[in-house]
């Protein structure tokens, strides 16, 4: 029998016998459409609070796994603004999804150089961050653009031209300026629809917005 596991009763189980993580397999209508909207252009995505934004994020990073999953060098940078959202979006990938999952937030004292950072790119498929340490690494080109094929932006409303949230600074200062034909697929969430005058302030704008709107006893409607 060849190597693997070993079940409760003690037989050895081949690797080949483990069940891959499908979240298409719990997904609503409404999230696997919206997902493979996610998959043809840059899109934002509003919906409110505890209504399944972050499951679809995980069928993007499934579906796009083809670019991420090693040997390839690209990688899914995933950002959440708060300590609390970083740890708490990095566990439901990793119970979601066969993908190895790294969780960068605070200080990461460890990681001081670009050496540093190619051990956790070599290493990761999805790594979940505050915005500030990405901004941090790009600057200091520790980590490239061209190297992120999907980049999630939680709670993206944050991302206004006028403000200088790593959000805003991240799309101008390196998306803006980056190789066309090498720009990551950019994914936006958030439960705070940003409109009129605000709406065109926003550096994510050049995304498609999708407002899902839920109402009580009845599916998710789609407004492009």
């Amino acid at each position: 029998m060849p190597d693997g596991e070993l079940s409760t009763d003690g037989t050895e189980l081949s690797m080949a016998s483990k069940k891959e993580k499908d979240p298409r397999k719990i997904a609503r209508k409404y999230q696997l459409e919206l997902c493979k909207k996610a998959m043809e252009e840059n899109i934002i995505v509003y919906l409110e609070t505890g209504c399944g934004k972050t499951h679809i994020a995980v069928l993007l990073i499934y579906e796009l796994g083809h670019l991420i999953r090693k040997p390839q060098n690209r990688v899914c940078i995933f950002l959440a603004p708060t300590v609390a959202l970083v740890q708490q979006q990095a566990r439901v990938i990793e119970d979601s999804l066969d993908f190895k999952v790294g969780t960068y937030c605070g200080n990461c004292r460890h990681l001081k150089n670009h050496h540093d950072w190619e051990i956790e790119i070599k290493e990761y498929e999805v790594l979940v961050m505050t915005p500030q340490i990405l901004l941090r690494s790009l600057y200091h080109c520790f980590i490239r653009m061209d190297l992120i094929a999907l980049l999630i932006f939680d709670e993206c409303h944050h991302a206004q031209i006028k403000s200088n949230h790593p959000y805003a600074e991240i799309m101008k200062v390196f998306y803006d300026k980056a190789t066309a034909s090498m720009l990551p697929r950019i994914f936006g969430m958030t439960a705070s629809p940003v409109v009129g005058k605000a709406y065109e302030d926003t550096i994510l704008s050049l995304c498609s917005w999708v407002f899902v709107m839920l109402f009580e006893n009845a599916m998710p409607t789609c407004v492009c």
